[in-house]
């Protein structure tokens, strides 16, 4: 294995905590390794993994987060970038739900600590970025010391406020994404028939951050770019919209694209 890849957990034991016991982990070799002998390999692809027992997501596989880095980084996600950066204080920041890693790439940080539940697309990051710490991790159970965050960063991905406050500094930053509701909108409407409600709201989830957060700013991001054959497809093989969903509609009328955010800013209660 690459020396580099194994000098990214140096020190592990100031970050990680073992998924089973809580103990720290320590790096031994090229593995993690607690106290009570828990261990966790370290992949040549330069993650490591800790939520070995993760089911794999039928919807969410490497070729889902090929077409999610080709839309990310064609640029039509660079407005909600720009916002989450003028957000985002440097310092040690957690990506939670990081996907192949687009934003633990672009928005600068101290240390970018970067996990997400599929293995898939953690290997992808960490193939292709090998300036932050990627590791598969469960929302619910995140392997990480209490406190050691200035910002966690909650981009298009569910949340765990709990789990969140545990991790953050008290004075720490919570940067949550969620879709606008003119996201995708063109997608939406050709799909109409199939989705159970017509119209997207994103009320419900802005709301269930209050109950947890003392929220600072909301800001929308909203931006409509025209659409190239080849990014439309991506577009569709990427978005949920499209999990499950019959392919008898004619895309090719597809020729734009609006992309929409809303991002919060908050501290944790």
């Amino acid at each position: 294995m690459n020396e580099s890849v194994v000098s990214r957990f140096f020190c592990s034991e100031e970050i990680f905590i073992c998924p089973i016991c809580k103990k720290p982990l320590f790096l031994k070799e090229k593995s993690l390794v607690c106290e009570n002998n828990h261990c966790f390999d370290i992949s040549k692809k330069g993650y490591v993994n800790l939520a070995p027992s993760a089911k794999k997501s039928d919807n969410y596989d490497k070729e889902s987060f090929i077409h999610r880095r080709t839309v990310l980084e064609g640029g039509f996600y660079d407005h909600i970038l720009s916002g989450l950066k003028e957000r985002t204080p440097y310092g040690i920041t957690i990506d939670a739900g990081c996907g192949e890693g687009f934003y633990s790439k672009n928005i600068p940080a101290k240390k970018m600590l970067a996990f997400d539940i599929s293995k898939e697309s953690v290997a992808l990051a960490s193939k292709s970025f090998k300036d932050a710490v990627f590791f598969a991790a469960d929302l619910a159970n995140i392997p990480l010391k209490d406190g050691i965050a200035d910002c966690v960063l909650n981009i298009f991905s569910p949340a765990n406020y709990a789990e969140f406050k545990r991790v953050l500094k008290k004075d720490g930053v919570l940067v949550k994404a969620v879709p606008g509701e003119n996201h995708l909108k063109e997608i939406r409407e050709l799909v109409k028939d199939e989705l159970e409600t017509e119209e997207y709201s994103n009320e419900r989830l802005i709301e269930h951050c209050r109950k947890y957060c003392d929220i600072k700013d909301i800001s929308v991001f909203s931006k409509t770019y025209p659409l190239a054959d080849d990014k439309r497809a991506a577009f569709l093989a990427m978005t949920p919209l499209m999990f499950g969903k019959r392919e008898k509609t004619d895309f090719l009328s597809l020729k734009e694209i609006t992309v929409s955010a809303v991002l919060i800013t908050a501290h944790m209660r």
